[in-house]
């Protein structure tokens, strides 16, 4: 019998998205609730939402920890970031402004404009400069509300128990640039990891946004910077046996010419502009490992013909050399028809969860019942 497995994506406050499809998949009998699938793998709000299913949590409980979460148990203001104003931006973006060779701050203070040089003082703007070299920030907010928040979540004794499902938590090793994939069971070639709150942590590390994390020795920062849906890690652990559904929170296989899925207005400030561009980039990574799944699939078709015909005339030069590569059935994806609100990836409000949860239900029964109709 196939495996099932479960892929939940990177897309922070949208997550809750997730909790609604999983929902209809509960309903219509693919996982059992407070179980979930044989293998569930998840990438930042992903690995939150894996990790909860694995803990043993039913979605109506899940559901209702999301409806209770607001943006205050996830983030905070960056403690070593002051109060931010033109001033300061414009020492903060001091390396894309000037370079030492001309001059490096003196230069940008000589530069200031006298409107925004009003705003200030030079002991302010000296002031500053000593804040920043004595103590660089790292990231514009701190997660140590959404450390104390998740730990309540999560049933950690359960998910390192033989009884639970496998779950897979993708993070990207800072140094390395390699991704990284934690595992509460033995992976081949990989020991089993005890997880805990510090491997969810270090799924959910935004570069610049969120600080990155350390685990054991190694720093690490969110798995969606390399793959946002862990499909491959997915494909190499359960092998061809598998039936895998894989939830994301971006239109993917929209006709590029279809108006319905154009942006409805263009980004009105910097950060719609960068959740814009983090939006691009995940899509953009799934349909690339969507792609090299095509291909994989088309080689091993070629390659039990090469085989069969090897065996049916006898020349064995015409078998396929090595390990025989096996088909992998295309994934089910549910994802949202047009483009959410693009504040939603840092807004964690009860009213953003109730129209997603909804949302993600309504996606995954309408994708459900299209798959039951082309069988």
């Amino acid at each position: 019998m196939a495996k099932k497995a479960l892929v939940l994506s990177g897309g922070g406050g949208r997550g809750a998205y997730h909790v609604g499809v999983m929902q209809a998949l509960v309903e219509r009998g693919w996982m059992r609730d407070g179980q979930g699938p044989d293998i569930i793998a998840g990438t930042s709000i992903g690995a939150v939402n894996g990790a909860a299913l694995a803990s043993g949590m039913t979605i109506d409980q899940l559901r209702q920890r999301w409806l209770h979460m607001h943006s205050e148990d996830v983030q905070q203001l960056s403690s070593d970031l002051p109060t931010i104003s033109r001033p300061l931006m414009r020492f903060l973006l001091r390396s894309i402004l000037t370079s030492d060779e001309h001059g490096g701050d003196d230069q940008i203070e000589a530069e200031t404009p006298e409107a925004d040089r009003n705003l200030h003082s030079p002991s302010i703007w000296h002031k500053f400069r000593s804040i920043f070299s004595a103590t660089p920030f790292k990231s514009l907010l701190d997660t140590t509300p959404w450390r104390h928040t998740l730990s309540a979540w999560m049933n950690f004794e359960r998910i390192n128990s033989p009884a639970a499902p496998t779950l897979l938590l993708t993070a990207t090793d800072v140094r390395r640039g390699t991704l990284r994939v934690f595992c509460n069971h033995k992976l081949d070639g990989q020991a089993q990891d005890q997880l805990n709150i510090e491997h969810i942590m270090a799924s959910s590390s935004i570069p610049a946004v969120y600080p990155w994390t350390q685990v054991g020795e190694d720093m690490y920062w969110d798995g969606a910077v390399l793959a946002n849906t862990p499909l491959g890690p997915v494909i190499e652990h359960a092998g061809g046996d598998v039936e895998i559904i894989v939830v994301m929170m971006t239109p993917w296989d929209a006709d590029p010419n279809d108006g319905d899925q154009h942006l409805e207005a263009m980004p009105s400030d910097l950060a719609q502009s960068l959740w814009l561009t983090l939006d691009w980039a995940l899509l953009a990574s799934y349909r690339a490992s969507f792609k090299l799944l095509k291909v994989y699939n088309q080689i091993a078709e070629a390659a039990q013909r090469l085989t069969a015909a090897a065996e049916k005339t006898g020349d064995q030069s015409l078998r396929w050399p090595g390990t025989m590569p096996y088909r992998v059935a295309e994934p089910l994806v549910i994802a949202p028809q047009k483009l959410m609100p693009l504040e939603w990836i840092v807004d964690y409000e009860g009213k953003n969860h109730q129209a997603l949860f909804e949302m993600g239900y309504r996606d995954a029964l309408r994708t459900l019942d299209q798959r039951q109709e082309q069988a």
